[in-house]
């Protein structure tokens, strides 16, 4: 099989020869234009042979049309510290209006979204980070928990931000499928997580627009919902209209890969380390990460992946563990789980 025929077949629960794989993080000295962005990931497809590329871009450009900015180092290891930010006081709600889905940050994006999918084989999937809006309008003030308190104090003013935000991605989700993106990687961020919204909440407050934008994606053939945190809410968004869930199922407070593909319609993406837990993890033990996700799904419906992003330190050996261990699997000689 190549790349694209075995991601097809895991997001349908087809037969395969081995799960497909990728990994994912930021390029802290690379991501700050479209050219670099793109090169970097293509660089990291071709030498670890990864089956897809969810582009990784920096992590507030979906806010700088906001006047979102943060300082770089120039350091590849280092995060970029947060500089500005648009909510400063209740009033700065009104200042939250639609802005040009194609300009600036979000046209430099369709631009590395156009770029990498010319520089990867045919044959590897491409697909585009793309936050939920909520999440969005959790980066326009210092803290998460300012939103959070926000929702409570000042709804009217944060529902009109919100429906700006959720018109803005709606254009920029279409853009980057005509880019040549088959499908968004649609992440939750905090707002996906108990820690900062009950289930009601979430209906009420992300649910409507998150659906919207996937609306706008309706028909991509790769569209994957990454559901981050601790006691995230993987099961109250279990009916989203998505190929595959993302999230961290070696976290003891989630649903483990086994118990998520039973009450999941869609493929699982993940299993595998992510964070510093995979920086300093050695390749013996991410093997057996990988065992134990294979024996948990038979390796059908199952894209083998972090977690969540990896760090900018992970040792190319832990990689390339993985990739091994996958490559090396043989599907028809496994029986079902």
């Amino acid at each position: 099989m190549n790349s694209r025929e075995r991601v097809w077949a895991a997001l349908r629960g087809e037969p395969l020869d081995r799960p497909p794989a990728s990994f994912w993080g930021h390029f802290y000295d690379r991501e700050s234009s479209a050219a670099e962005l793109a090169a970097a990931a293509a660089e990291g497809q071709h030498r670890y042979g990864w089956d897809w590329v969810k582009l990784n871009p920096r992590k507030h450009y979906h806010v700088e049309p906001w006047g979102v900015t943060y300082r770089y180092s120039g350091s590849r290891t280092e995060k970029p510290v947060l500089t500005s930010w648009p909510i400063k006081r209740p009033t700065d709600w009104s200042s939250i209006t639609p802005r040009p889905h194609d300009q600036g940050a979000l046209g430099e994006q369709i631009e590395a979204v156009r770029l990498t999918r010319a520089a990867l084989p045919k044959d590897v999937p491409l697909i585009e980070t793309v936050f939920t809006p909520l999440a969005i309008l959790g980066e326009m003030v210092e803290g998460p928990e300012e939103l959070r308190d926000a929702l409570r104090s000042h709804p009217a003013a944060v529902r009109s931000a919100l429906e700006a935000v959720t018109q803005t991605f709606e254009k920029f989700v279409r853009a980057v499928l005509a880019a040549g993106a088959e499908g968004i990687f649609l992440a939750t961020v905090d707002w996906g997580a108990q820690r900062m919204l009950s289930a009601g909440e979430h209906r009420e407050w992300s649910r409507p627009h998150d659906r919207r934008l996937l609306d706008a994606a309706r028909g991509a053939p790769f569209n994957v919902l990454h559901v981050c945190k601790s006691r995230n809410l993987l099961t109250e968004v279990a009916d989203y209209p998505v190929k595959a869930f993302s999230w961290d199922a070696l976290d003891p407070t989630n649903l483990s890969l086994g118990a998520g593909l039973l009450k999941l319609r869609g493929a699982a993406m993940g299993g595998i380390s992510y964070d510093t837990s995979l920086a300093t993890a050695d390749p013996e033990r991410l093997g057996a990460e990988y065992s134990r996700g294979l024996e948990a799904t038979g390796g059908r419906r199952w894209l083998v992946a972090p977690g969540c992003s990896i760090p900018p330190s992970t040792s190319p050996s832990n990689l390339e563990a993985v990739r091994d261990a996958v490559h090396a699997t043989r599907l028809k000689e496994m029986p079902l789980p």
